[in-house]
């Protein structure tokens, strides 16, 4: 069995783990069985190296098994969490994004945290927008199975990670925590709309997805550096149907019939003006915050196949945002148990 000494020369050397040997050491890491000394090294030596598809895997895989799981009676089941680190200081556009497409009739489970890298997570913007976010499994269950939206705290339902959050503080940079979390969906996605900040990261997903395995999943990362749908020039989309990679698409405003959408138009001080901004969008306001959610819901109602392209998706979620039902999905999110 592979040790921390092992997989650190390893690493060091330039080689990448297996999925085996990766998720051996994780495991380790969250059983709380290893020193913060041998966590660090080995999380340095695979940043430095680069992490591999293999480790991205047996990383996530080691982390599913000591998640707190979340039972629901859906079929169809979305995640719009992304991997953060886009530094791009928009308000929380995934989070608007979950809740307009639950509107739609499409059930999400939105997983998130706090805010790491950027100004506001969705923890954050949803505490502002009055939802209780520190519910324990069982009654994010009920929400989801309810009205067919939840919200997933990482905090909450990744109990092991406590073990490495000290030495993450620590070492203050990015590691292979970082892209785990969209894999790691408590209640188990059949679907994600996953925003990545980088292209390297889209690419790494991608494969680590097609390799974990969900029903369809695109892949995102945008022009101008965004993890979400943008409508400043184009945004890439990696489409990953089953264990394959089969498509890659560039999308541009156009393709949504929607004007363009510059990040500075996005930006939001922290999570009081980003929940401001969330709730101007569910009043109806137009704008480019407008378009920009407006634009992933569609991307969301393609990949699930709940609408047949994207111009029909973004009519869509303008019908349910004009007629109130978004507004009165975020009202039942925030009124439930």
């Amino acid at each position: 069995m592979t040790t921390f000494d092992d997989a650190i020369r390893q690493a060091t050397a330039g080689e990448d783990l297996s999925a085996e040997q990766t998720a051996v050491l994780i495991d380790q890491m969250l059983s709380g069985d290893a020193a913060e000394e041998q966590i660090g090294q080995l999380l340095l030596a695979l940043r430095d190296k680069g992490e591999a598809v293999s480790e991205i895997v047996g990383a996530a895989t080691a982390m599913r098994r000591h998640m707190t799981r979340i039972p629901h009676h859906h079929d169809l089941l979305l995640d719009t969490c992304g991997t953060g680190g886009s530094r791009s200081g928009s308000f929380n556009i995934s989070t608007a994004i979950a809740i307009v497409t639950a509107a739609c009739g499409v059930p999400v489970a939105k997983h998130g945290n706090r805010k790491a890298t950027s100004v506001t997570g969705s923890a954050d913007v949803l505490e502002e927008l009055g939802v209780g976010i520190e519910s324990d499994a069982r009654q994010v269950a009920r929400r989801l199975d309810e009205i067919g939206l939840c919200f997933c705290f990482a905090v909450k339902l990744h109990p092991a990670m406590r073990h490495v959050v000290g030495i993450r503080r620590k070492l203050g940079v990015k590691t292979l925590f970082n892209l785990l979390g969209p894999l790691c969906n408590p209640a188990g996605a059949t679907h994600q709309l996953l925003g990545t900040s980088n292209l390297d990261a889209q690419s790494k997903i991608a494969d680590a997805i097609a390799e974990l395995g969900t029903v369809r999943s695109f892949v995102v990362h945008a022009a101008d550096g965004q993890d979400e749908v943008s409508l400043d020039r184009y945004t890439d989309a990696i489409d990953v149907s089953g264990n394959h990679v089969t498509q890659r698409y560039r999308w541009t405003p156009p393709d949504f019939g929607l004007p363009s959408a510059t990040v500075d138009s996005l930006a939001a001080s922290g999570p009081a003006e980003s929940a401001a901004i969330i709730r101007r969008i569910l009043d109806g306001q137009p704008g480019p915050t407008r378009d920009t959610v407006v634009a992933g819901v569609a991307a969301a109602l393609l990949l699930t196949e709940s609408a047949p392209s994207l111009v029909a998706g973004v009519q869509r979620a303008a019908e349910v945002i004009d007629s109130g039902a978004a507004k009165a999905k975020l009202e039942q999110l925030a009124g439930a148990l």
